[in-house]
């Protein structure tokens, strides 16, 4: 199987969200649940050489957590379609966090695959630098957009829009200078050089 990201695009809806709402966390109406996994790499010998590659194999899935994704619906309910649509929208930008972090660290492992190393473990060095970069940076990222600096849990409606424009960047704009993928796709800039530029460093 050849490598691909799976998930990138996902549009929510409530029916995402059927967990038990976390009653450690009253003042939330709606709380996402999303993450990635990162596959097992190893550097294999290349037939007739002394040289390792890594294969082209690599399958990154980016999926919400059914069971830890909730809503309150009575809260959703009586606050009307507005709020539930407003707060929709604020979860969306959660999922949206770790698919573009999924995004990037996919397309740096690509990187690798014209690579030729003398042994595993200059490989796996390389693969090991890639993985430090993005680890963790999801789990970060969130807790910062939903803070009273920022977002607010979507409550701060001037700081949703500046967090949507700069999500909106991150899927839109092409990178300088331009890289593409193999098929010729334009990558988009860097999530996290979005944040940088607009002082944010997780």
């Amino acid at each position: 199987m050849p490598s691909q990201l799976v998930g990138l695009f996902k549009t929510l809806t409530w029916n995402d969200f059927p967990g038990l709402p976390d009653p450690k966390q009253p003042a939330l109406d709606a709380f996402t649940s999303a993450s990635f996994n990162l596959p097992v790499m190893t550097p294999v010998k290349v037939p007739g050489t002394t040289g390792f590659q890594f294969q082209d194999n690599v399958v990154i899935t980016i999926s919400m957590s059914s069971s830890k994704s909730w809503k309150r619906q009575a809260n959703l309910t009586s606050k009307g379609a507005k709020y539930a649509s407003d707060l929709l929208e604020h979860e969306q930008r959660h999922y949206d966090i770790v698919a573009l972090i999924a995004r990037d660290l996919f397309i740096e492992i690509m990187q690798l695959k014209g690579n030729t190393y003398p042994n595993p473990p200059a490989a796996l060095a390389d693969l090991r630098s890639i993985v430090t970069k993005f680890h963790g940076k999801a789990e970060k990222i969130s807790p910062i957009y939903d803070s009273v600096q920022q977002t607010n849990h979507g409550k701060n409606s001037s700081q949703q829009a500046t967090w949507n424009a700069m999500i909106r960047k991150s899927f839109t704009d092409l990178r300088n200078p331009a890289m593409s993928a193999p098929d010729g796709t334009p990558y988009k800039v860097q999530f996290l050089d979005v944040l940088s530029q607009n002082g944010i460093k997780p």
